[in-house]
């Protein structure tokens, strides 16, 4: 079976880590940033592999989460509009900006069960 692959932006060496090496033993491809910036480089360099789905962190130095989202809207709309994106945080009053939709919100510390739903439903 052949998976799409997943977008993780987070600041948090651990979760990003983490998260990728759970992916990648589930037969998945994990692309990573540490910001927001480092997503819209990979995004604008490698956008050549089916990419299923975006786990985006709220807040991050250098181009938090709305900051992504906003210069993802400007730059790449057509991503915004085809890729879900479901923004990771551990805060209770994080939202996205009002003009921009995301798919939903998955919470920090992570309902596995929940997290993988959302990967498999997804990226297959």
């Amino acid at each position: 079976m052949v998976f799409k692959s997943i977008l993780i932006i987070e600041d948090d060496e651990s979760v990003r880590l983490g998260l990728k090496l759970l992916f990648e033993t589930e037969g998945y491809l994990v692309l990573v940033a540490q910001h927001g910036q480092e997503a819209l480089d990979i995004l604008e360099k490698s956008f050549d592999h089916k990419l299923g789905l975006i786990l985006l962190d709220f807040k991050m130095p250098v181009m938090d989460g709305p900051a992504f989202l906003l210069e993802l809207q400007r730059k790449h709309p057509k991503i915004l509009e085809r890729i879900p994106i479901f923004i990771i945080t551990a805060g209770t009053n994080d939202s996205p900006p009002m003009t921009i939709k995301t798919t939903g919100i998955l919470k920090k510390p992570f309902d596995m069960n929940e997290l993988f739903r959302v990967v498999k439903q997804y990226c297959g």
